[in-house]
């Protein structure tokens, strides 16, 4: 371990959850364990509030849907973080790691529904750039 003065500091969810990583596992794990840490406990919060939105069914049913969900957090997060940095420069990909897991779980399962929505907003916006008629075809 080196000295007090080396040391990081820990700055944000993520150096936390990396130093806590680190006094189970080696500095090298820790460092790769303690971002998913960051991203299950975001998303898990965020499906909670989508399991408390959907109808009630069995508990099974209710654990197999917060399992979907986080593990879609997990898949996705680190790759919609990048992809956020790119166009905004001043914010890190570790930076974003926990709103975004947070979003994923609390969409939960209406993904079809907001993708929905987006494309009509962008296509709504192209019309609007284009020209095209106002207030429907004429």
């Amino acid at each position: 371990m080196p000295p007090v003065s080396q040391q990081t500091s820990v700055t944000d969810i993520v150096g936390l959850c990396v130093f806590l990583a680190a006094l189970v596992f080696s500095d090298e794990v820790a460092a790769v364990v303690g971002p998913y840490i960051v991203i299950l406990a975001a998303a898990s919060i965020g499906a909670s509030f989508a399991v408390a939105r959907r109808e009630r069914t069995s508990r099974g049913a209710a654990v197999w849907f917060f399992t979907r969900v986080c593990g879609l957090a997990v898949l996705l997060t680190a790759g919609l973080a990048a992809w956020a940095s790119t166009y905004y420069p001043d914010l890190n990909e570790r930076l974003l790691l926990a709103p975004i897991a947070l979003m994923v779980g609390f969409v939960g399962d209406r993904w079809p529904s907001v993708l929905n929505r987006v494309l009509r907003a962008c296509l709504g916006l192209l019309d609007l750039l284009r020209g095209g008629p106002k207030g429907g075809p004429q």
